[in-house]
């Protein structure tokens, strides 16, 4: 049974739309939902019924600026059709769209003359947006990223990817859970940044959490290290000691204090800002607030020494780093330069494999979930596929799964 993540939060805010979203997402009033909703227990969809699948078209980028990324995918789709057996398993025909002058349309139709039951793609934003206006109900589609076009509903397409929204909202949920009820933000001053910190602010203080303070960074060490001391309210506090020591006119001894309605810091970067921003926070007597992240600190690599600096942060991501399974396929994916950057986007090509086999399940059962690489996977009202994922915590340099 799953309990984690049960999120409310449907409207999926892309990089292309957020600017038009979020004047009307911050004038709206947040409903505050009861914490013991995050804790009801989901039930498995249980694999019985699988769709089947005789004949599936690839849309990925082979080619081009993101072959690697369509080539990890691809060998999730790959390690997941091994899985199953001889007579189950589909013919696979690859379209490559690395090429920017690619034609969907003419794609498009070919595959509406060659008998295909399912097509896997695109990847790319501006490929899903085209394939959207041409797509009738004869092949279904799972895309592999999202539509610019925020809630608009075709019967035969189905969206999936990996949102680092779902991240930020699941952290939001665990920050609550662990009785935290005032956070404050650091994110990286790009498009980026400013999504994640925006989903975890509308998920926090949608179940009843107050944002005391939101500051952006500049990927420089010397900035970072006055973004932290601004978020931490440092001056402030010496400013108080220096005013103190006026009025006695003595020397105090004194630690800076940090604003006692602040219990907990979401930050956003990659591994590389992180190991900067987590020491920071440390030096300046932040040492324990509990922290929270996303999972782009961590490639899903173990380096005990590199990552001896995100001890104590806690972050939501997919299961399938974290379990025992293909034990021997993630061993090779992890020891392959070219790959080990790319894991998720390996476990997403396995659960395209998964999800478009049980299709109708989701469909049916809304309320359940199927297990997936990338996490558990649910349907929602404007078909796109939302992912509960685990919590991992760094100790000791190492990333471990924790309880949510």
């Amino acid at each position: 049974m799953l309990c984690s993540c049960n999120t409310n939060y449907i409207k999926i805010i892309t990089e292309d739309n957020y600017n038009k979203v979020e004047g009307k997402e911050t004038e709206l009033k947040k409903p505050q939902i009861n914490i013991d909703e995050l804790l009801i227990e989901k039930e498995p969809i249980k694999l019985a019924n699988l769709t089947p699948i005789n004949k599936i078209a690839i849309l990925l980028p082979m080619t081009g600026k993101y072959s690697k990324i369509g080539r990890a995918i691809y060998d999730g789709i790959d390690l997941e059709l091994n899985t199953l057996l001889a007579e189950n398993k589909p013919e696979i025909v690859i379209y490559d769209t690395g090429d920017n002058d690619i034609n969907i349309k003419n794609i498009y139709s070919e595959m509406l003359t060659s008998n295909f039951d399912f097509v896997i793609g695109p990847l790319k934003k501006s490929l899903i947006d085209k394939i959207m206006r041409y797509a009738s109900d004869s092949i279904p589609i799972l895309t592999l990223n999202y539509s610019s076009k925020i809630n608009e509903k075709l019967n035969s397409i189905f969206q999936f990817g990996l949102l680092p929204e779902d991240e930020a909202i699941c952290v939001a949920e665990k920050a609550i859970i662990d009785g935290n009820n005032n956070a404050s933000l650091l994110y990286p001053n790009n498009k980026w940044g400013v999504r994640i910190a925006e989903s975890f602010s509308f998920r926090f203080e949608e179940l009843g959490g107050k944002i005391i303070d939101k500051i952006s960074y500049e990927e420089d060490n010397k900035k970072i290290n006055s973004s932290v001391r601004s978020l931490l309210k440092i001056e402030d506090s010496i400013n108080r000691k220096n005013k103190i020591q006026n009025i006695l006119n003595t020397k105090l001894q004194y630690k800076p204090y940090i604003i006692n309605n602040l219990d907990t810091i979401f930050a956003v970067g990659n591994s590389k800002n992180m190991r900067s921003i987590k020491p920071q926070f440390n030096f300046n007597y932040a040492e324990n607030l509990p922290f929270y992240s996303t999972s782009h600190i961590y490639s899903g690599v173990k380096n005990k020494e590199l990552n001896e600096d995100l001890n104590e942060i806690k972050f939501c991501d997919i299961p399938w780093l974290y379990n025992k399974n293909n034990i021997s396929e993630k061993k090779y994916f992890r020891e392959n330069a070219e790959k080990k950057d790319l894991l998720r986007f390996i476990a997403l090509g396995m659960d395209s494999i998964k999800i478009i086999r049980n299709i109708e399940d989701l469909k049916l059962y809304k309320n359940k979930y199927l297990p997936g690489s990338t996490g558990y996977l649910q349907l929602d009202e404007f078909n796109k596929i939302r992912r509960d994922l685990i919590i991992v915590k760094f100790k000791n340099g190492q990333a471990k799964k924790i309880p949510f």
